[in-house]
């Protein structure tokens, strides 16, 4: 072999060995900038749970806390006879089950140092005010609310909103992480690689980089909305709840200071208690109904109920509020959850009394395979504009979420529920009187054929077709 042809092959195997250098280090770049991304995303993820978990403890304590001034209220009126045992004891139901997703949250808070000790103080406090009710012990619980419960709340709203300060800071760093680490990548590869691996990497891996910032940002801007979102939901429910919680504090306590005198006037104060309190019942079932849609989702219990049975006691709280309600029974039996059903009556016979006419009325008519429950009034009805959103207004089909916006959730939790229990929900206007109409599954009886009676819903299908 003459010396220009090992030179040559000298010339050859350098430029091979070059081109495999430039490969090599081509691939630890991108495997680099591969790992770097994928340590960028598990942060965010990290991050977005951690928040996730902040706006839940944010919303769950303020519904707690509004359950458990309910009950204790509730405590106080049965003890001078204005509410009936009953009630009672369904506020302090809907207090035991706030406090119970409280605890869940707790339970899952030991990655979250700022806010563990807040929680499990705050979840201290609401079990020693439920402890007291629970045994009738009740003289105390209004101090132990101001001064103990109270307390805990906002320390534990303050931990949670430096919490999600550092999680907000980590976010950013996060972000100026990746742009620092873009420049880099750009830095290094335009002096180590050749033209050809440079062309590449604005070819392929600069379009990559952008596609991975664009997703980073998008996810930063989600996690954003949400805490707005949060924010906003936690404006309106304070908003709400206080208007309740103003009256029945005020009347209460111009009750126990003798401010009424005559049995009229006591009734009529007991009254406007009774009513503040049933409408805050409402807000609070709907709220924990929401949450359950939303996460876990809502347990249903079908069985045969007789449905006069629970439209009499759906009435009956707003009975004992002086609204006249006329209702006839029925012997008609339906497939269903006797619980979800008279929660989704509370909320239609509400929504009468507060938007319709003072004429309401509720019938309950079977046909061959459905027994109608139709919640009527004589208001105007509802707005042309807005039938394409009345029972979504604030709820949204599949993983969209229903306590978003404001806390006006009556309508779409009613609907919700009704399609759980194999039923469904809908609207009519007929000859001047608005009608909610809940379809539901008729139980046959064994030893009689169901009853033959028409809905005011089927004649407006008869006449309409």
């Amino acid at each position: 072999m003459s010396m220009v042809e090992r030179a040559r092959e000298a010339t050859r195997k350098r430029t091979v060995l070059y081109a495999l250098g430039c490969a090599l280090l081509l691939l630890v770049l991108v495997g680099g900038f591969v790992f770097a991304n994928t340590v960028s995303v598990s942060r965010v993820t990290n991050n977005a749970r951690a928040l996730h978990w902040n706006n839940s403890a944010v919303g769950t304590a303020a519904l707690t806390r509004a359950g458990l001034v309910q009950a204790v209220t509730f405590a106080q009126l049965e003890a001078e006879g204005i509410v009936s045992a009953a009630d009672f004891d369904f506020a302090l139901q809907q207090a035991e089950t706030a406090h119970r997703e409280l605890e869940y949250l707790v339970s899952a808070a030991h990655d979250h140092q700022l806010a563990f000790a807040p929680m499990a103080r705050f979840g201290g406090e609401v079990e020693a005010v439920l402890d007291a009710l629970r045994t009738g012990d009740v003289e105390d619980t209004q101090a132990m609310i101001v001064n103990e419960v109270e307390a805990a709340h906002v320390e534990l709203a303050t931990a949670l909103a430096e919490e999600q300060n550092e999680i907000q800071t980590a976010i950013e760093n996060n972000s100026a992480a990746g742009r620092s680490l873009n420049t880099w990548v750009v830095f290094v590869m335009t002096l180590a690689v050749p033209g050809s691996a440079v062309a590449v990497y604005f070819v392929v891996a600069r379009r990559q980089m952008r596609s991975a910032r664009q997703r980073h940002e998008l996810e930063m801007e989600a996690e954003r909305e949400i805490s707005r979102a949060k924010d906003s939901f936690i404006a309106g429910l304070s908003h709400e709840l206080r208007t309740p919680l103003t009256s029945i504090y005020g009347f209460a306590e111009i009750l126990s200071d003798g401010g009424v005198s005559g049995p009229e006037a006591t009734s009529e104060t007991a009254g406007i208690i009774a009513t503040e309190a049933a409408e805050m019942t409402r807000m609070v079932d709907d709220l924990l109904a929401a949450s359950r849609l939303t996460s876990t989702g809502l347990e249903i219990d079908l069985t045969p109920v007789r449905v006069s049975d629970i439209v009499e006691a759906a009435v009956a709280p707003f009975e004992r509020a002086g609204v006249e309600v006329a209702f006839e029974r029925s012997p008609a039996l339906a497939s269903a959850d006797g619980a979800r059903l008279r929660h989704v009556l509370v909320n239609l016979l509400s929504n009468a009394v507060r938007h319709g006419g003072p004429e309401i009325s509720v019938e309950v008519a079977a046909t061959e395979q459905i027994v109608e429950i139709e919640v009527a009034d004589n208001g105007p009805g509802v707005n042309e504009e807005q039938l394409s959103t009345l029972f979504a207004g604030y709820a949204h089909e599949g993983d969209q979420p229903l306590l978003t916006g404001s806390i006006g959730l009556g309508l779409a939790v009613a609907a919700r529920i009704t399609k759980l229990m194999g039923g469904s929900l809908r609207y009519q206007r007929y000859q001047g009187r608005t009608y909610f109409i809940v379809g539901l599954p008729l139980v046959q009886v064994a030893d009689g054929p169901a009853s033959d009676e028409e809905s005011v819903a089927e004649m407006i299908k008869v006449l309409s077709s």
